[in-house]
C-alpha cells in the first residue's frame, strides 16, 4: 500500500505547471507561438513567459487560452506526470471501516483519471452499509483471496479469489462476507465527469 506525500504549493511551483502544461499542450497540437497568439488575442511574448513560468497569468488570460486550446482551464494547474516513478506511502490516509470489514484508501483521488484505489479485508460476518452512487460510477472489485457477497438491487453475486465484479453503483449495492475466512480485495472506483 502506498500513498503519495502532500508537498507544499508555492506560486512559483503554480506558475511552472501551467507553463509546462501549456507549453505541451501547445506543441502536441502543432501551434507556434505566433498561430496560438493570433488565435487566442494573447500576445506572443506573455505566452513565452506563461511556458517559461516567469509570467503569472490573470484569469482572463488563462481562460482565453484554455477556450482556444479547448481545455478545461483547471487543466493548466495540474502537476506534470513524473518522468520518474511516483511512491505511494501507505498510512497517510484514513482508513474506512465498518461493522466487519476495513478498506485501506491506496492513493488519492486522482481527478484527471477520476479514479479511487483501495484494499480491503472482510471478517467473516462483515457487511457494508447499503450505498448508492450517481450515474455513471462504476466499481471493479478483484478478489485476493477469499468468497464475497454483492447484493445489487435485487440480484445477488458470490465471487472467490481471482474472480473481478464490475457493476455500476447506481443502484443500492452492499457486499458481505458470508464466509468462515477473511477476505481480501482490491477495489477500483471510476467516477465519470458530472
Amino acid at each position: 500500500m502506498f500513498l503519495q506525500p502532500l508537498k507544499e504549493i508555492s506560486m512559483a511551483s503554480i506558475n511552472e505547471n501551467i507553463g509546462f502544461n501549456l507549453k505541451k499542450i501547445r506543441k502536441d497540437r502543432g501551434l507556434t507561438l505566433e498561430s496560438l497568439s493570433s488565435q487566442s488575442g494573447v500576445s506572443k511574448s506573455m505566452i513565452s513567459e506563461i511556458e517559461r513560468g516567469i509570467r503569472n497569468p490573470s484569469i482572463s488570460i488563462l481562460w482565453n487560452l484554455a477556450n482556444t486550446l479547448k481545455t478545461p482551464l483547471n487543466f493548466f494547474l495540474k502537476d506534470p506526470v513524473p518522468d520518474t516513478a511516483v511512491i505511494y506511502r501507505a498510512g497517510t490516509l484514513p482508513d474506512i471501516t465498518g461493522p466487519g470489514y476495513c478498506y485501506h484508501p491506496l492513493m488519492n483521488f486522482d481527478d484527471t483519471k477520476r479514479i479511487e484505489l483501495y484494499s480491503g479485508v472482510f471478517y467473516p460476518g462483515g457487511c457494508t452499509t447499503e450505498q448508492i452512487h450517481y450515474t455513471g460510477v462504476e466499481e471493479y472489485t478483484l478478489i485476493a483471496s477469499g468468497n464475497l457477497t454483492l447484493h445489487l438491487a435485487d440480484s445477488v453475486y458470490t465471487v472467490k479469489t481471482g474472480e473481478i465484479l464490475h457493476f455500476t453503483g447506481d443502484k443500492p449495492h452492499w457486499y458481505c462476507n458470508e464466509g468462515t475466512d477473511e477476505t481480501h480485495v482490491f477495489v477500483m472506483m471510476y467516477y465519470p465527469d458530472t
